[in-house]
């Protein structure tokens, strides 16, 4: 999955904010290394790829192709095996694209990645509940694709972003951060460090299939708006 995130996100052109999310969310760094990356993570580009690269086994000097190779599945129908990003979305790259659109572009391809995966093993449950888990995930996820791309479609054909998806309120929530005073900054780690313990028990320790997603997505929120509680507070 780590290997696929990373390939697209090089084709897409490596912007340094989904980095910095998929450094946080799959690299596990530490509170101490996360303030010193959030803090400018621009310039800690190469220590973002480098822990990536370490995290999905891959050698540092690995390359994206200039076209990613799609897995024909019944959920991927395009006649064309390969697509390339920026040919799909050539807004990626533009220095106005707003930096929720390429975040999304991440959440999307881990979206329809675990569509693919889920669809294909639905032929491999063995009882009506497991059936029923895998069901609900898989409809979980293509809805968060279809969103994903409902905003950069709608972007695409109006250059305005459609602003429906939950992530743009979660920017809101972090740009908000800004006006915090210093005192409540501190305040506001010490919540989120204690908020984040808390989800990540919950995740661990109740066995609680229909809340999973949410939680999970809730942790990345968390995460987000610690690391820049972090940056600021540096």
């Amino acid at each position: 999955m780590l290997r696929n995130l990373i390939h697209n996100w090089l084709l897409s052109g490596a912007d340094v904010e989904v980095g910095l999310r998929l450094f946080i969310d799959y690299t596990k760094p530490s509170s101490s290394v996360l303030r010193i990356i959030s803090k400018n993570p621009a310039r800690h580009f190469q220590t973002i790829k480098t822990a990536l690269f370490k995290a999905a086994n891959l050698s540092l000097d690995f390359k994206a192709p200039a076209y990613a190779s799609v897995n024909k599945t019944p959920l991927d129908s395009r006649k064309s095996g390969s697509i390339k990003l920026r040919d799909q979305w050539p807004f990626l790259s533009d220095p106005e694209c707003p930096p929720e659109l390429k975040l999304l572009v991440s959440d999307k391809i881990t979206a329809f990645s675990n569509c693919v995966q889920l669809y294909n093993g639905l032929t491999n449950v063995t009882n009506n509940e497991e059936q029923l888990h895998t069901a609900s995930k898989l409809v979980d996820n293509f809805i968060e694709n279809h969103k994903i791309y409902k905003e950069l479609k709608h972007y695409l054909d109006n250059r305005k972003v459609l602003g429906e998806h939950p992530i743009f309120l979660q920017y809101m929530r972090i740009k908000a951060l800004r006006n915090l005073s210093t005192m409540d900054l501190f305040n506001k780690k010490k919540n989120l460090e204690n908020n984040i313990w808390r989800t990540q028990s919950k995740i661990k320790k109740e066995n609680r299939a229909d809340l999973i997603s949410t939680r999970e997505s809730k942790l990345k929120e968390l995460k987000m708006q610690l690391a820049e509680v972090n940056r600021l507070l540096c």
